[in-house]
């Protein structure tokens, strides 16, 4: 997200449990490791969902196109297990197979450049988003007369979206929307409309939003597991807002899998090297086939380094976009049920505190509650792996399903304990 200054920008530190903070408005010297200085670009992990609770979208092993009124629509393509080969006409992983080639300039599936951006830029969207400034300070040099009110003042911001159905569901990433009084939509042919919130996420940094239309440039989604490092990247956004809008840059995939630190949630992003920059938040990252597999949403941002993006892979973006229409949670993801108090080492150490994970509370009836958890309780190990903040704990918890039995170790009375914990939501 792209905002009026430069507080709107986020800042990561890089120790294991650094957390995001607003950057100050005069940039401090840089030292130590590059990752102290990271900052959340805003982009979205491109999502599905349903119009009705009980809506569907699709996964097939090949691609799915049908329409069901009342519903929402993904278009997704995923590879035919029939057809994986390299030869130019057989096509290639996530490909609409093609074996005569293309007239648009494309071979066994594959875009040239020029065709994947205009596919990928008609389903870019461009958000304007207005957020209430909160002031207690006096609008001095503007008296107020006749006991009429101060009017409210706004901050503006940029960002990005993708849109999801042709009936007007839009992906985009959480901190774009969240918080914000107003969202304006412009499409790439200028249309502009006004959305509304349809569900947030901020762990995962997803959110979807709703406009009032039909017939709507729908992106082309595919499948993120099929990609490998050397792929070729593709990012349309809006880099510093509306002056920039619908900006192509190209790159490859770096790395499939790094574990990001984003505000205490810590996220497994894919790593790409084509430019992105504040505003593009909640924008699209496209194959070399024009499908959309990724969501970019965080940069390193230091004056020592250069080309180092990350991503939200579209089959985890799609799949919180899913619940999010049909239940406005994520109906998929296990809940332990508990509220906790972390506190790093640093700030153990400056505030003479105990580092660690500490229980403060216990829902009733959660799966916690049934399996032993107690106030006060301090949570050492998930299933067998380390914990020391809320923020990892809650990334071992996520690799499981509803359902599955895990382990919880924790510390009570002096002495550390196994807890079997049944995972529910």
């Amino acid at each position: 997200m792209y905002g009026e200054n430069e507080n709107n920008f986020i800042i990561i530190g890089s120790d294991p449990s650094f957390e995001w903070q607003r950057k100050p408005e005069k940039k401090k010297k840089k030292g130590g490791k590059i990752w102290k200085n990271i900052i959340s670009l805003v982009l979205v992990a491109v999502i599905s969902a349903s119009a009705t609770a009980g809506g569907l979208w699709y996964y097939d092993t090949y691609v799915r196109e049908d329409f069901v009124p009342g519903s929402v629509v993904i278009n997704q393509y995923k590879p035919d297990p029939m057809h994986t080969g390299t030869n130019k006409n057989e096509p290639t992983q996530g490909a609409v197979d093609d074996s005569s080639g293309s007239s648009d300039g494309s071979a066994g599936g594959v875009m040239a450049v020029p065709q994947i951006y205009d596919q990928t830029a008609a389903s870019t969207v461009l958000f304007t988003c207005k957020s209430p400034v909160n002031s207690s300070f006096p609008s001095y040099g503007f008296p107020s007369f006749g006991g009429s009110q101060q009017q409210p003042q706004y901050s503006v911001s940029y960002g990005s979206g993708i849109i999801m159905s042709e009936n007007g569901y839009i992906i985009t990433n959480a901190h774009v929307v969240d918080g914000v009084s107003e969202m304006v939509v412009t499409l790439y042919d200028g249309r502009e409309y006004t959305a509304t919130l349809v569900g947030s996420d901020t762990n995962s940094d997803i959110a979807v939003v709703k406009i009032d239309e039909s017939n709507l440039p729908a992106a082309k989604f595919g499948d993120s597991s099929t990609l490998k490092v050397g792929d070729e990247a593709y990012v349309v956004g809006n880099p510093l807002g509306a002056d920039l809008a619908f900006t192509l840059t190209v790159g490859y995939v770096s790395s499939l899998e790094r574990e990001v630190n984003i505000e205490d949630t810590l996220m497994t992003l894919m790593q790409i090297d084509a430019a992105v920059n504040p505003g593009n938040s909640g924008g699209s990252l496209a194959d070399k086939n024009g499908y959309i597999v990724g969501v970019i949403n965080a940069k390193i941002a230091d004056e020592n380094v250069e080309g180092i993006g990350f991503a939200i892979p579209i089959n985890t973006a799609l799949k919180v976009a899913s619940d999010l229409i049909q239940h406005g949670y994520v109906a998929s993801r296990p809940m332990l049920g508990v509220t906790v108090q972390s506190v790093t080492k640093e700030q153990a150490m400056i505030y003479n505190l105990e580092a660690g994970i500490t229980v403060t509370e216990v829902q009733e009836g959660s799966c916690a509650d049934k399996g032993g958890v107690k106030v006060g309780d301090k949570i050492t190990h998930f299933n067998g792996v380390a914990v020391a903040t809320g923020g990892e704990l809650n990334f071992q918890k996520e690799k499981y399903s509803i359902g599955d039995t895990v382990t919880i170790t924790v510390i009570r009375d002096g002495k550390s304990m196994d807890l079997s914990i049944v995972l529910s939501n």
